[in-house]
């Protein structure tokens, strides 16, 4: 099976269904603010009937997923295929973001810019080598104006590009035109 996450805050499903082929499993966590551990063990459970899973996430999600692979057993460790965790503008060295306490649902430390790097550190190469992830960014204009204040360009609004990289990983390129989430300038 595929199991399909959002992330941190995120008001329902952001994959459009018809993109995905079945067996699929969509994990819904609508408007929670969860540690990277307790997200991990949120998808285990949710794929806990299933022999075995890739995991497909945007944002919080694909960083949970990582979490999940490295310290717990579940049927993503089982997976075939060749990427076993595919992600999209997650913030595998954290942003700024996260330590602002009045956006979206509070702070959240495992995506801030000084606990992503401690979290980082404890995910081994053999982890990140499972992972195939693109950042994404704006178009020529701000995703949003507020946040383009305090991130560092470029940006998708939520996590710059430079802090969506996971040192050991694949990554799949960045992608022009793609704000992180609905509402703001660019799909």
């Amino acid at each position: 099976a595929l199991m399909l996450t959002h992330g941190y805050c995120s008001s329902g499903s952001i994959w459009p269904p018809a993109d995905f082929t079945p067996p699929k499993l969509v994990f819904l966590d609508p408007n929670a603010n969860r540690s990277n551990d307790e997200f991990a063990q949120l998808l285990a459970q949710a794929g806990a009937n299933k022999d075995s899973f890739g995991l497909v996430g945007h944002s919080q999600g694909g960083v949970a997923a990582l979490h999940l692979l490295t310290y717990y057993q579940s049927g993503l460790d089982y997976a075939s295929g060749p990427r076993r965790i595919q992600s999209v503008a997650s913030p595998y060295q954290g942003t700024p973001l996260a330590s602002l306490g009045f956006l979206a649902c509070g702070v959240n430390d495992d995506m801030t810019t000084s606990g992503a790097p401690v979290w980082l550190a404890g995910i081994p190469t053999w982890a990140r080598k499972e992972v195939y992830y693109w950042t994404t960014q704006n178009s020529g204009s701000v995703c949003n104006f507020f946040t383009n204040l305090v991130l560092s360009s470029p940006n998708d609004g939520t996590i710059e590009m430079v802090k969506g990289q996971l040192p050991g990983a694949h990554s799949m390129g960045h992608k022009l035109g793609w704000c992180h989430t609905t509402g703001m300038s660019n799909p």
